[in-house]
């Protein structure tokens, strides 16, 4: 079996896993593509644009063709990339984000460039003897950084950090993006998290939908 088919495995019996963020038992969810887009009333994303209702997390954007993709940074050649395979959970700059599986630092750094992640965190999961991966939380604040270490242990549960604002997050409302790797490719503190529309199935089986490792199965 491939590494896709093995981590379909393990989540099959998976021991349970704790929420990443607070709210998550009761959200809203978003969509950043055109129909979503248009629904907000807005043609971009900039960091003081209103995402949530009432206080209430907005959640979405896995597998999702976004609108918003158009800048420098999500370029590539003669196609963009603008399929979203992360997971992200809009709340409040400051809200704390917790590891929902134990595991160990990867690798982390602050990926500063305007629309990039800013803060950035993977954790490493050996799940079975014969799987590992990875998930990578984006937008966090830049102390959540401090004193970290690679190969530092965080069991479930353990806050892991904050979410950053618009002035450390890339320009972005304040969200956290979290998204599963089965194979980080020699990538360290980084990961692509929007691929070309034509490579979409092939990175799909890499970077597998976070929603039912999270426990939000009332997605379709």
């Amino acid at each position: 079996m491939d590494r896709f088919d093995l981590y379909q495995d393990w989540l099959r019996a998976a021991p349970p896993r704790v929420s990443v963020m607070d709210g998550l038992d009761d959200y809203d969810r978003i969509a950043l593509d055109a129909a979503g887009m248009a629904a907000l009333g807005r043609s971009d994303l900039p960091g003081d644009a209103v995402v949530q209702r009432d206080g209430r997390l907005a959640v979405g954007g896995y597998d999702e063709d976004r609108a918003i993709y158009g800048a420098a940074a999500f370029a590539c050649g003669e196609e963009p990339r603008t399929i979203h395979l992360g997971l992200d959970i809009f709340a409040a700059g400051g809200a704390p984000v917790y590891a929902p599986l134990g595991g160990i630092v990867h690798s982390f750094q602050d990926n500063a460039a305007p629309q990039d992640y800013g803060p950035t965190i993977i954790l490493e999961h050996a799940a079975t003897s014969e799987l590992t991966f990875y998930t990578l939380y984006g937008h966090l604040s830049r102390d959540s950084l401090e004193g970290l270490e690679v190969g530092q242990a965080f069991s479930a549960g353990q806050t892991l950090g904050w979410l950053g604002g618009p002035e450390v997050n890339g320009d972005w409302p304040a969200h956290l993006h979290i998204q599963l790797i089965l194979d980080l490719m020699g990538r360290a503190g980084d990961f692509p998290g929007v691929f070309k529309k034509s490579e979409r199935a092939t990175w799909k089986r890499n970077c597998p939908d976070p929603r039912p490792f999270l426990g939000l199965s009332d997605f379709s």
